[in-house]
């Protein structure tokens, strides 16, 4: 009886609305992919186009080709296979994502645990970064970019992206801000130095969020085809590819812009997300928070 009226306490009707938003979101989104890989698995003439009329947009495909589409894709593009793509988007957005955490997390545990004017002014660089929107900026820096010599090689696209500005740095911030004292003055009896408490007391209390923020950034940069559009044209990544694809552009037959192909590249893309995320869940949920201690 007890469980029941705590049930129905809690069934406000906001809260039912907003089950049933999201339920119907989550709904709306499994049957957009649903769709997509039915259309993937289509072969492109005869199927899902025919010039007899008969075309077959959103019914089962008369032949299960997914694989036979991707063979097609690896050679569809000019110049790159479908490994190489997907090796330099890894490349890609594991080290931008690593290289922008460890800056990130270094910067804020250093503002945190050191309180002076330069850390404090670094808070108020982050913050009025955040407020002022910062634009015609993007041919200055693919000018310097060029001028470091960081243009067209990925391991630049890691130095550029390695800087402390953004959410993430008030969010670590937050959490070092809110670790006890005692922790680092019993380090410092011990004979631990700032090292060795930066390395050995702090980071190993962040780990989690450590872990969702660069998740959260991997699929991020995962998903960016501007980026290597601008700084990386001898680097094609997968979200390129499938830009490029969709416009016509860079393929080797016309063909491969239709929809069967580019739902191909779609789910292609799509998978490792999704295989991320249902890994990781918990860690990208659960563990970010702007107030304290997660872990």
């Amino acid at each position: 009886m007890k469980i029941s009226k705590t049930i129905k306490k809690n069934l406000s009707p906001l809260t039912i609305t907003l089950f049933v938003v999201l339920s119907a979101y989550v709904l709306f989104m499994l049957a957009i992919f649903f769709w997509a890989f039915l259309t993937a698995s289509k072969a492109y003439y005869g199927d899902y186009y025919s010039l007899m009329g008969e075309n077959n947009v959103i019914g089962w495909p008369k032949k299960f080709m997914f694989f036979k589409n991707i063979a097609e894709i690896n050679n569809g593009f000019a110049d790159y296979t479908l490994l190489e793509m997907a090796l330099y988007t890894v490349l890609y957005s594991v080290g931008c994502s690593v290289f922008k955490v460890i800056v990130t997390c270094v910067v804020a545990y250093l503002c945190a645990r050191y309180d002076n004017w330069f850390s404090r002014l670094v808070y108020s660089v982050v913050i009025v970064t955040m407020i002022i929107p910062i634009v015609g900026s993007q041919a200055a820096e693919i000018q310097m970019a060029k001028d470091l010599r960081l243009y067209n090689h990925i391991w630049g696209m890691w130095l550029m992206r390695s800087n402390f500005l953004g959410m993430y740095y008030l969010v670590f911030y937050s959490v070092f801000k809110s670790m006890p004292a005692g922790y680092y003055e019993a380090a410092r009896i011990d004979g631990a130095n700032d090292w060795q408490i930066m390395c050995n007391i702090a980071m190993p209390l962040v780990k989690n969020t450590f872990l969702s923020i660069t998740l959260i950034l991997f699929i991020e940069y995962w998903n960016d085809y501007l980026i290597p559009n601008l700084y990386l044209p001898d680097f094609k990544t997968l979200s390129l590819a499938l830009y490029q694809q969709s416009q016509g552009q860079e393929v080797a037959d016309t063909a491969f812009k239709e929809l069967p192909y580019v739902m191909t590249t779609v789910v292609i893309v799509t998978i490792p997300v999704i295989a991320i995320f249902a890994v990781f869940s918990k860690q990208l949920m659960g563990n970010l928070s702007v107030g304290g201690i997660k872990g």
